[in-house]
């Protein structure tokens, strides 16, 4: 067994278990909606006039299956900080796409979970919470410990000590 944490190193474990599972089922959940009805997403796609009528399809499936991925990822491997990179990755993409459509005026559903999120500010909403989703992705991009999240010996370890 590796050295043990102390104080410090514990409560970051615990930080990065705590940010992996928040990430990853909301990822999970993101996706599942969204694989369940993907023609209601690629409405909501084309609904954000960003991409041409022919790949906006393609660009559906393949976002639905990346979240659904990059969920797994957080929560069943040790992958962090890959899975962190990617949702990085998305994010730019997502804050580009709100922001280009607030700045427009649309009155679109945003399409992060559900069609219901149709709601005056839901653009404006959606773009505040996906720059505040920056902030635990960027940690575990720096700090992301390649283990597996419920690593119950290295915890019990570091507690025993």
């Amino acid at each position: 067994m590796e050295g043990s944490y102390n104080g410090k190193g514990l409560a970051c474990m615990c930080a990065d278990t705590v940010l992996r599972l928040g990430l990853g089922v909301m990822f999970l959940y993101s996706a599942w909606g969204k694989i369940l009805d993907p023609g209601a997403f690629q409405t909501m796609v084309d609904n954000y006039r960003m991409l041409p009528a022919g790949v906006t399809a393609i660009f559906a499936a393949t976002m639905s299956m990346a979240e659904l991925l990059v969920g797994a990822m957080f929560i069943f491997s040790k992958w962090t900080r890959e899975a962190a990179f990617a949702t990085a990755v998305m994010l730019a993409m997502f804050i580009v796409a709100l922001t280009q459509a607030q700045i427009r005026g649309l009155d679109i559903s945003c399409g992060c979970f559900s069609e219901e999120e149709k709601e005056p500010h839901a653009i404006l909403f959606a773009l505040i919470r996906d720059l505040l989703l920056v902030v635990p992705t960027a940690w575990l991009l720096i700090k992301g410990q390649r283990r597996w999240i419920a690593d119950f010996r290295r915890i019990w370890y570091t507690v025993r000590k």
